[in-house]
């Protein structure tokens, strides 16, 4: 069982071809009830994007809301619990902030490995995503990435294989706070003249923060910045206040398996 959470399609893939190599089911993380999940499988995986050098606040609701009766089995069974995280640079203490909220629901993190991907994110100055020729190495490698490290869990490998970068303790004790904190901030989304009415933004939002009013889109307080609204847009209509002027967009072009779709 592989719990995933995705905004632009990179840890989509990665859950989804380690559920094809292991032979679990991907189950989408907000469209999944965490107090009433049953377990199915042989393991227990989470694949989510690195934020801020840390675990998206979503991903970590979840798994403190997971029930004692879902908990008590991976802890009776001895089920592995392994974490694949999607950074488009390094992870920080990720693995370490993850390990931390599984144990405080009595389960231990066998392993955890990061995937290079793609950068994403654009709502802070000097933030955009990379050039194509960026995309396409990374895209490359990452397929190659995913695939070692689905052998790896296969065979019960296990590691802490990520890439920390530098700064870690820094980036990820007062850089993430403060991101979790400030850093997401729904008022700030709005539509640009540009807007055609096509209602993408609001199919793709994954918590459904979004509805189309009077033609155009309108966001709630629900937000959880993963930007899949801002990277979908056909015309670059949706934007961050000024910030998102002028920067790219990008959305994970790698194929899902057609026996997970």
């Amino acid at each position: 069982m592989i719990f995933f959470f995705s905004g632009t399609g990179n840890s989509r893939f990665t859950a989804y071809r380690l559920a094809d190599i292991l032979d679990e089911k991907p189950c989408f993380i907000p469209s999944s009830i965490p107090e009433e999940v049953l377990f199915e499988g042989s393991q227990l995986g989470f694949v989510f994007p690195v934020y801020s050098w840390g675990v998206p606040p979503l991903v970590l609701n979840f798994i403190r809301r997971l029930s004692d009766s879902f908990c008590g089995i991976i802890k009776t069974h001895l089920i592995p619990v392994w974490a694949v995280c999607t950074c488009g640079d390094d992870t920080g203490l990720t693995p370490e902030m993850l390990k931390k909220e599984l144990e405080a629901k009595g389960l231990n993190m066998s392993g955890a490995w990061s995937v290079t991907m793609p950068n994403t994110y654009v709502l802070l100055p000097g933030f955009d995503v990379d050039s194509q020729e960026v995309c396409a190495n990374k895209l490359e490698y990452a397929q190659i990435r995913v695939d070692e490290i689905g052998r790896q869990i296969k065979s019960a490998n296990w590691k802490i294989d990520v890439i920390r970068g530098k700064f870690p303790w820094l980036k990820s004790h007062l850089i993430y706070p403060l991101f979790s904190r400030w850093g997401i901030n729904t008022s700030r989304w709005h539509w640009a003249s540009s807007c055609i009415g096509c209602g993408r933004c609001a199919a793709v939002c994954p918590v459904r923060n979004i509805e189309i009013s009077e033609g155009h889109p309108k966001w709630d307080i629900r937000c959880v910045s993963c930007l899949a609204c801002y990277h979908i847009c056909p015309v670059h209509a949706v934007a961050y206040g000024k910030i998102t002027r002028m920067k790219g967009q990008y959305t994970c072009p790698l194929p899902l398996s057609h026996s997970q779709q």
